[in-house]
This record gives structure tokens, sequence and C-alpha cells, in this order.
């Protein structure tokens, strides 16, 4: 029984969500058309199309604002995907299925609408139960990138909202960072081919030596980790990839290949399910194999978004483990950053923290886009690089942080 649309609550939510769809709407305008307008779309069809939006807030009574967008595109698209003869028509538009129409015009709004409304069972279902998946393989550089500074000659990683864990084999993608000012390019991780370009602005100061530090363990949590055991869990991934970047879908699958290879050597990709943020010190103190030896690197990317507390208790949960783990650890973040006002909307604060012989420190690196596609630096990042010269060189001495 759908509720009434009656209530000052509904009102309001129904609010937000259009508000939700509007801001996705900007997000993604430039570098996808299509999902542009399908963001735009569906924020139309909750303000005029009350039966519509009653349909909708019941089915995401139980999720996150942010999230319920996301959930329905995605939903959408796993049934392109699936090639479900309930979305043929709207598979017209979707270049993941070789789909040509542009979707600019009346008739893509109609065919939208009755997409949605010939799955109504089906994303009823997904928006329900599916976790929002997050596939960018660029953000791999959150941590390949910093670790370049120390010469670590080996860490373990453990990642918070893991996904599939693609970002836990970052060393083995190819990451290139080109400075817009001039004709600098950087390149950083053991992958033969190119893959992911960063453009910078701002001034970069490069690492004295690019190296990639041998992983040891490789350890990540999330809500619903996906295990890539089957086609399907493949089909999950990427269907909230937008389907009019076929370059992210094609690099999605070199992740996954990549993740598959790893599972066949001694630190293979391992998941464990977790409800962040209460669930996290169970995460942390269950790392038996990393306790002693090498460093201990931690990292997230859009995380704290999808959080109740919207991240907030992490820093206590992440430094209470940290000053009682012997060795160093370091916790590396792509996260909105409150207080903060980013250069362009929706941009990443590119942050460091690092404990080390009782003490706790923090660098403020970079602004970052969420696709990891272009970077501000920041005077952050030259005192990281002047920190490790400084105090990184006694390793020799059997040292490894200050």
């Amino acid at each position: 029984m759908k509720p009434p649309l009656n209530s000052i609550q509904s009102s309001e939510l129904r609010a937000k969500l259009i508000a939700r769809c509007e801001a996705q709407a900007r997000f993604c305008q430039e570098a996808s058309p299509l999902y542009h307008q399908l963001f735009t779309c569906l924020g139309q069809r909750l303000h005029r199309d009350d039966g519509f939006a009653a349909w909708l807030l019941w089915a995401a009574r139980k999720r996150a604002t942010f999230d319920v967008p996301l959930l329905v595109l995605a939903g959408l698209h796993a049934s392109v995907l699936r090639r479900s003869t309930a979305s043929e028509a709207l598979a017209a538009y979707y270049p993941s299925t070789g789909g040509l129409e542009v979707a600019d015009s009346s008739a893509f709004a109609t065919v939208f609408q009755q997409s949605m409304d010939a799955l109504h069972n089906e994303l009823a279902a997904f928006i329900a139960t599916s976790p929002v998946q997050t596939n960018e393989g660029a953000r791999g550089l959150c941590w390949l990138l910093p670790l370049a500074y120390t010469d670590w000659r080996a860490v373990h990683l453990l990642e918070l909202g893991v996904s599939a864990g693609l970002n836990l084999v970052a060393e083995q993608r190819n990451y290139l960072l080109c400075d817009i000012d001039s004709a600098s390019r950087y390149r950083f991780g053991l992958g033969a081919d190119w893959e992911f370009t960063m453009q910078g602005q701002g001034n970069f100061v490069p690492p004295v030596v690019v190296s990639s530090p041998k992983v040891l363990s490789r350890r990540g949590c999330d809500l619903a980790p996906v295990l890539l055991h089957s086609e399907a869990d493949r089909l999950h991934l990427a269907s909230f990839v937008w389907a009019d970047q076929p370059e992210r879908m094609a690099l999605l699958q070199r992740g996954i290949e990549a993740v598959l290879r790893t599972n066949k050597t001694d630190a293979p990709v391992q998941l464990a399910m977790h409800r962040l943020p209460d669930e996290l010190p169970d995460f942390l103190y269950n790392q038996e194999g990393s306790a002693l030896g090498a460093p201990c690197v931690l990292f997230n990317t859009y995380l704290g978004t999808y959080l109740p507390d919207k991240g907030r208790s992490l820093q206590e949960h992440v430094g209470q483990w940290a000053q009682q783990r012997q060795g160093p650890v370091l916790w590396l973040q792509w996260e909105h950053l409150r207080g903060h006002e980013s250069p362009e909307f929706g941009w990443l604060g590119w942050t460091a923290d690092l404990w080390c012989n009782g003490s706790h420190r923090h660098w403020h690196l970079a602004w970052v886009h969420p696709h990891g596609s272009r970077v501000a630096w920041l005077p952050g990042l030259r005192a990281w690089r002047d920190y490790w010269l400084r105090y990184g060189r006694p390793r020799a001495q059997g040292h490894i942080c200050p």
C-alpha cells in the first residue's frame, strides 16, 4: 500500500529527491549528456506526477535520498545490459549496448517514462535492496601517488567502502598526470598500457623517485562487497557506470581482470562485510596478518556521503586504532570536507593523516574531481614531499618515519 502524499514529511522528502536529481544533472552535464537528461527527466517526473512520486517514496522509504536517483538509473541500466524486453526501447539511447539515439527529445522522455513503468516491480526491488556501487578505478591514485613520496618498500592495504576491490590493485594499473599549464607528464603504476589520465592545475611537486611498493596484503570492507564470482556480479557493477562512457566500461572490465589475476597471487583481494561506521572497529582490529612489520595504509574515496553520519565518526575510530597499532599508519582520503569550499561543485579533498611513534600529522594535498579526472594541487603536497625528504632518509638506519 503506497502512502499518500499528504504529510509534511512526504512533501519534504519529495522536494529533497527532486533537488538530488537536479544536483546530479548539473554534475554530469558535461561528462555524460545521457545521464544529464536521465536525471533531469527523473526530477521532472517527480515534480509533476504524484502517483510516480508516491511509488518512489515507498520504494525508497529505507534509503538515503542521495542514493535514490543513482539507484533508479542503475536499475534501468541493469535491465538494458540484460537486454530485457521491457527496456528494449530505452536501450536505443544507451551506447553501452550499441544505442545510437540522442537523448534530447520529447520522444526520449516518453520512452524513459514507459520503461520505468514497465519495470515497476523490478526497479522497486533494486532500489530497496541494492547498495550503490562505485567503480572508479582512477581513485586508486588516492593511495598510489602519496606512497611514491615515502619510498616505503612494502605495505599492507586496507580500503573502506571497497565495493569489488578494484582500487586495491591500483599499483597494477597505469596513471598519467598531465599539467595543463605545461608539458610535464608523470606516470604511476606498473600497468603496461595507458588507462587513467588526471589533468592537474597548480604546482605539482613530483616525488624524487617514482616507485610502487610491494603490497603484502589487500583487505577491504563494505556493506555489500562484490566478490566477482559470477557474470551477474560483473553486470551489477557495470550497471552503475554511466552508459554513454564506453571508456569507463572498458576500464571497469580491465579492473575486474586485474583483481582476478591478483587473487591468484600471495596477496589476494580479501573482502569482508561490515556496516560502517559502527562496525569499523571490528574490521580494523581484525588485521592480524598486518599487525607487525610493514606500514599499514588505509584509504577511502567518496565514502562519507553514503554513511548515516556522513563519515564523522571515522576519524575517532581510525585514530584510536592507529595510536594502538605498532608501526606507522597512513590514512589517505578523497572525501567532501566540511567547512571548506572546494574550487568546483562536487570536488573532494585529498588528505593524508600519518600516525607514527606516538605523533599524528595531517596534510591537505589537493582538491580532486570524484572521477579522478582533474585535480587542483595545494601547498600541502609540497609539505608532504618535504616531510619525506627530511625524515624518510633514515630508513637506512632502520627507521621508516620519525
